[in-house]
């Protein structure tokens, strides 16, 4: 499939630090998303690559009136003042629709990242969500990826476990899992718990436990007042929707006769 690049400005590859790549494809409550964009924001990071690929979906994109058709989009910070790792973010409105799309995507991206860094990428992160059924105060990380010393080096942090078994579905999966096993550089997939909630188009208490990990696995300066704006709302969400249904309930049990279906 065609692949279309623009980049906006050069980056000169002996100049960077140890860079690594933070992905957040749309996915389940647009979890990894809002993580990665959230990063995005708060080191202000800048846009360096425009991705145009025909395996996105064909659906126009209209901001403040602006038409555009769908791309993905790589940022930059440099953080070679500050001794830090280079940070490069992918993110989209849409993932590769076809199986096709996503292998391909994935193996181009890896060789795009190679030829700009001449090599120099040392790892390549992931986020996403996990459908759970269990609730927690603070949402579990499960980690995994295709290298053991950098998994269990995500394992130190608090509220993380490693991923046993299981399958993730699309680019948040097969894109790190490229990565390491094509020897770019080790792959590593960050999935926070969430709640399959009809009502939960977001879930921000989810994003945060992924950048948690990350600001302090990467030491990123990170500014969570937007997130915890996010997550007041929603949780004023959940609770109007308790209280209805307790209203609801509280009805059902007051009008209770003799043929009531309820015991």
């Amino acid at each position: 499939m065609d692949m279309k690049i623009n980049k906006k400005f050069d980056i000169v590859p002996e100049d960077l630090n140890e860079p690594v790549v933070l992905v957040g494809w749309p996915g389940i409550a647009l979890v990894g998303k809002i993580a990665i964009t959230s990063i995005k924001d708060s080191i202000k990071a800048e846009e360096f690559l425009d991705i145009e690929y025909f395996d996105f979906p064909p659906k126009s994109n209209v901001e403040k009136g602006f038409l555009e058709i769908p791309t993905a989009k790589v940022y930059y910070k440099s953080r070679k003042k500050e001794n830090e790792s280079d940070i490069f973010i992918l993110t989209a409105n849409y993932q590769p629709q076809s199986s096709q799309g996503v292998f391909e995507f994935s193996q181009k991206f890896c060789e795009e990242m190679n030829n700009i860094t001449k090599n120099k990428v040392k790892m390549y992160v992931s986020t996403g969500a996990m459908v759970t059924d269990k609730i927690r105060d603070q949402p579990k990380v499960h980690v995994c990826g295709t290298h053991e010393k950098t998994t269990k080096s995500f394992l130190k942090f608090e509220d993380t476990l490693l991923m046993e078994s299981g399958v993730i579905a699309g680019a948040n999966g097969i894109l790190p899992a490229y990565a390491g096993q094509r020897n770019y550089a080790p792959g590593v997939c960050l999935l926070a718990e969430t709640l399959p909630l009809p009502m939960m188009t977001l879930d921000p208490r989810a994003s945060k436990a992924l950048v948690t990990i990350l600001k302090d696995y990467f030491n990123i300066k990170m500014n969570f007042d937007e997130l915890n704006k996010q997550i007041e709302e929603m949780e004023n969400v959940l609770d109007s929707y308790k209280r209805q249904a307790d209203h609801f309930m509280k009805g059902v049990q007051e009008d209770r006769g003799s043929d009531s279906y309820f015991r």
